[in-house]
């Protein structure tokens, strides 16, 4: 689902006009990111949690070469979904796709 159907959606669902929509989600994805570059969790019921995690440096190795490399520590981005949510999705687990 791109960007503009996801809002068509919201604003369909939730009767509300689509501009009020698109600043209302505007708002949530820089709140959202606001606070993981703060590295405070955001916790959203029945849906999951962002986190930015502090990854540490490791050693891997480069498939063509062989090659040994050490990669420095950085920040990531992790979600984890909430129960509710693993729960819807662990039914189309069994589909064969």
């Amino acid at each position: 689902m791109d960007h503009k159907t996801l809002l068509d959606k919201i604003s369909s669902d939730s009767g509300i006009d689509g501009d009020e929509i698109q600043r209302i989600v505007s708002a949530l994805c820089f709140t959202i990111g606001e606070c993981c570059v703060e590295r405070d969790a955001v916790v959203i019921p029945g849906f999951g949690q962002f986190e930015a995690r502090k990854r540490m440096e490791r050693i891997v190795i480069h498939p063509s070469t062989g090659e040994r490399l050490l990669v420095p520590p950085k920040l990531v981005l992790n979600f984890r979904p909430s129960g509710v949510l693993k729960s819807k999705i662990e039914p189309l687990d069994n589909e064969v796709v």
